[in-house]
């Protein structure tokens, strides 16, 4: 058994790990949710985390050849005539900072962080990641009059700036 990296066309990771479960591969689409503005709103989206990239694991009875003509699916990935195998630690490390959804929170605060806050009461205000308070809250600095502000906010309601 062993995990391959197959790359799926333009927007259609998830089209493809759909028929591909249907044909009975095991697939793994690790996801983020991405905070977006659109008409003056924050929405947040799902999104992979690789973008035209999905994992599949093939068991060593499975037909492969069938992957290429799925639905979604470009290519598998290749180097020269071999199949690229994805060492297990990588995805180990992958699948341990995700959910059971496959949605990832790949990048934990440190004091210091920048962050945008998504709240309506602050929503596109910037600040500096403090500390948290447990698993719902934390505390961010926000500028405001040449001053620091310390205050509350949700975890769910900030976003990191990269």
């Amino acid at each position: 058994m062993s995990w391959i990296v197959v790359q799926t066309k333009s927007n259609n990771e998830f089209k493809a790990k759909t028929n591909l479960t249907r044909q009975g591969y095991e697939v793994f689409c690790p996801k983020v949710i991405k905070s977006v503005n659109s008409f003056n709103k924050m929405k947040k989206l799902i999104k992979p985390l690789f973008p035209g990239y999905i994992f599949v694991k093939l068991k060593n009875d499975q037909n492969w050849l069938k992957i290429n003509s799925t639905f979604g699916v470009k290519k598998i990935l290749k180097f020269g005539e071999k199949i690229y195998e994805l060492p297990i630690e990588i995805l180990n490390n992958i699948k341990f900072k995700c959910n059971d959804d496959e949605i990832c929170n790949m990048l934990p605060l440190k004091k210091g962080d920048k962050v945008k806050i998504l709240s309506k009461k602050l929503s596109g205000w910037n600040a500096i990641f403090s500390e948290h308070i447990d698993e719902k809250r934390s505390f961010v600095l926000i500028d405001l009059l040449m001053t620091s502000i310390k205050t509350k906010v949700l975890n769910e309601d900030i976003e990191v700036l990269i």
